[in-house]
Protein backbone atom coordinates (compact mmCIF):
# COMPACT_ATOMS: atom_id res chain seq x y z
CA UNK A 1 0.00 0.00 0.00
CA UNK A 2 3.01 2.36 0.70
CA UNK A 3 4.67 1.56 -2.41
CA UNK A 4 1.66 2.68 -4.44
CA UNK A 5 1.28 5.39 -3.05
CA UNK A 6 4.78 6.55 -3.71
CA UNK A 7 4.43 5.68 -7.16
CA UNK A 8 1.06 7.89 -6.73
CA UNK A 9 3.15 11.03 -5.36
CA UNK A 10 5.73 10.60 -8.21
CA UNK A 11 3.55 10.04 -11.14
CA UNK A 12 1.18 13.49 -9.42
CA UNK A 13 4.65 15.19 -9.15
CA UNK A 14 6.15 15.07 -12.23
CA UNK A 15 3.08 15.16 -14.17
CA UNK A 16 2.59 18.95 -12.28
CA UNK A 17 6.60 19.60 -13.30
CA UNK A 18 5.56 18.95 -16.92
CA UNK A 19 2.43 20.48 -16.83
CA UNK A 20 3.74 24.02 -15.33
CA UNK A 21 6.88 23.48 -17.88
CA UNK A 22 4.86 23.69 -20.79
CA UNK A 23 2.32 26.40 -19.57
CA UNK A 24 5.08 28.53 -18.74
CA UNK A 25 7.34 27.94 -21.81
CA UNK A 26 4.09 28.11 -23.99
CA UNK A 27 3.29 32.02 -22.08
CA UNK A 28 7.09 32.69 -23.16
CA UNK A 29 6.96 31.93 -26.40
CA UNK A 30 3.12 33.05 -26.96
CA UNK A 31 4.20 36.70 -25.61
CA UNK A 32 7.71 36.65 -27.23
CA UNK A 33 6.17 36.04 -30.52
CA UNK A 34 3.62 38.92 -30.30
CA UNK A 35 6.21 41.19 -28.92
CA UNK A 36 8.24 40.15 -32.21
CA UNK A 37 5.41 40.45 -34.12
CA UNK A 38 4.48 43.93 -32.82
CA UNK A 39 8.44 45.81 -33.65
CA UNK A 40 8.78 43.78 -36.70
CA UNK A 41 5.38 43.93 -38.46
CA UNK A 42 3.80 47.03 -37.94
CA UNK A 43 4.58 48.31 -41.40
CA UNK A 44 4.56 45.35 -43.11
CA UNK A 45 3.59 41.87 -44.23
CA UNK A 46 6.15 38.55 -44.32
CA UNK A 47 5.11 36.18 -46.83
CA UNK A 48 7.20 32.73 -46.77
CA UNK A 49 5.38 31.19 -49.20
CA UNK A 50 1.94 31.65 -50.89
CA UNK A 51 0.33 29.96 -48.17
CA UNK A 52 1.85 30.83 -44.83
CA UNK A 53 2.73 34.84 -44.07
CA UNK A 54 2.88 36.26 -40.85
CA UNK A 55 0.56 39.71 -40.71
CA UNK A 56 0.04 41.82 -37.34
CA UNK A 57 -3.48 42.07 -36.34
CA UNK A 58 -5.24 43.00 -33.52
CA UNK A 59 -8.59 41.22 -32.14
CA UNK A 60 -10.86 42.64 -29.74
CA UNK A 61 -12.81 39.36 -29.38
CA UNK A 62 -12.23 35.65 -29.48
CA UNK A 63 -12.03 32.69 -31.91
CA UNK A 64 -12.86 33.78 -35.42
CA UNK A 65 -13.22 37.32 -34.59
CA UNK A 66 -16.51 36.42 -31.93
CA UNK A 67 -17.27 38.95 -29.86
CA UNK A 68 -15.88 41.76 -30.80
CA UNK A 69 -14.96 44.89 -28.64
CA UNK A 70 -16.01 42.46 -25.32
CA UNK A 71 -12.07 42.55 -24.28
CA UNK A 72 -12.21 42.61 -20.57
CA UNK A 73 -14.86 40.17 -19.92
CA UNK A 74 -13.28 37.74 -22.29
CA UNK A 75 -9.98 37.87 -20.33
CA UNK A 76 -11.89 37.81 -16.96
CA UNK A 77 -13.65 34.74 -18.31
CA UNK A 78 -9.89 33.27 -19.35
CA UNK A 79 -8.71 33.86 -15.92
CA UNK A 80 -11.68 31.79 -14.33
CA UNK A 81 -11.34 29.26 -17.25
CA UNK A 82 -7.43 28.85 -15.66
CA UNK A 83 -8.43 28.56 -11.67
CA UNK A 84 -11.62 25.97 -12.98
CA UNK A 85 -9.19 23.46 -15.37
CA UNK A 86 -6.28 23.44 -13.05
CA UNK A 87 -8.88 23.02 -10.20
CA UNK A 88 -11.27 20.35 -12.05
CA UNK A 89 -7.74 18.58 -13.33
CA UNK A 90 -6.44 17.66 -9.18
CA UNK A 91 -10.02 17.01 -7.99
CA UNK A 92 -10.49 14.84 -10.85
CA UNK A 93 -6.61 13.49 -10.12
CA UNK A 94 -6.21 13.73 -13.39
CA UNK A 95 -2.52 13.54 -13.94
CA UNK A 96 -2.25 11.89 -17.53
CA UNK A 97 -2.06 14.28 -20.54
CA UNK A 98 0.28 16.70 -18.10
CA UNK A 99 1.65 18.69 -21.98
CA UNK A 100 -1.79 18.69 -22.97
CA UNK A 101 -3.23 20.48 -20.05
CA UNK A 102 0.09 22.53 -19.69
CA UNK A 103 -0.39 23.86 -23.46
CA UNK A 104 -4.45 24.43 -22.59
CA UNK A 105 -3.29 26.09 -19.20
CA UNK A 106 -0.63 28.17 -21.43
CA UNK A 107 -3.01 29.15 -24.39
CA UNK A 108 -5.42 30.25 -22.08
CA UNK A 109 -3.31 32.36 -20.00
CA UNK A 110 -0.90 33.99 -22.89
CA UNK A 111 -4.58 35.24 -25.03
CA UNK A 112 -5.58 36.36 -21.04
CA UNK A 113 -2.21 38.32 -20.73
CA UNK A 114 -3.11 40.22 -24.03
CA UNK A 115 -6.76 41.28 -23.22
CA UNK A 116 -6.37 42.27 -19.80
CA UNK A 117 -2.81 44.30 -20.34
CA UNK A 118 -3.21 45.09 -24.13
CA UNK A 119 -7.10 45.67 -24.50
CA UNK A 120 -6.76 43.06 -27.68
CA UNK A 121 -4.70 39.55 -28.75
CA UNK A 122 -2.32 39.96 -30.93
CA UNK A 123 -2.59 37.57 -34.25
CA UNK A 124 -0.26 37.51 -36.59
CA UNK A 125 -0.25 33.63 -38.14
CA UNK A 126 -1.49 34.01 -41.34
CA UNK A 127 -2.29 31.07 -43.01
CA UNK A 128 -4.49 30.77 -47.05
CA UNK A 129 -4.91 27.84 -48.73
CA UNK A 130 -6.20 29.67 -51.53
CA UNK A 131 -9.70 27.40 -51.24
CA UNK A 132 -9.80 28.98 -47.89
CA UNK A 133 -8.15 31.10 -45.48
CA UNK A 134 -7.78 30.81 -41.93
CA UNK A 135 -8.33 33.69 -39.22
CA UNK A 136 -5.37 35.01 -38.26
CA UNK A 137 -3.52 33.29 -34.99
CA UNK A 138 -1.13 32.98 -32.66
CA UNK A 139 0.92 30.80 -30.76
CA UNK A 140 -1.50 30.62 -28.04
CA UNK A 141 -4.26 29.48 -30.08
CA UNK A 142 -1.89 26.60 -31.92
CA UNK A 143 -1.37 25.48 -28.10
CA UNK A 144 -5.08 25.17 -27.42
CA UNK A 145 -5.40 23.36 -30.92
CA UNK A 146 -2.89 21.05 -30.27
CA UNK A 147 -4.06 20.22 -26.50
CA UNK A 148 -7.60 19.71 -27.58
CA UNK A 149 -6.48 17.47 -30.31
CA UNK A 150 -4.33 15.25 -27.61
CA UNK A 151 -7.60 15.45 -25.30
CA UNK A 152 -9.37 14.40 -27.93
CA UNK A 153 -7.70 11.80 -29.69
CA UNK A 154 -6.37 10.35 -26.43
CA UNK A 155 -9.01 9.88 -23.73
CA UNK A 156 -7.66 9.57 -20.55
CA UNK A 157 -7.76 5.58 -18.94
CA UNK A 158 -10.75 6.86 -16.27
CA UNK A 159 -12.66 7.73 -19.10
CA UNK A 160 -12.06 4.49 -21.37
CA UNK A 161 -12.51 2.31 -17.97
CA UNK A 162 -16.06 3.98 -16.87
CA UNK A 163 -17.20 3.83 -20.59
CA UNK A 164 -16.77 -0.57 -20.39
Amino acid sequence: MKRKMFSVKIMRRKSNLLLWGFLSGTVLLDQASKYFAEVHLKHQSSIFNPWLSFTLSHNTGCAWSLFQNHTMPLGLLGIVLLFFIYYARNTLRIYEHPIAFGLLLGGVLGNAIDRLFRGFVIDFIDVNLQIYRWPTFNVADTALCIAAFILILFPSKREQNSAV
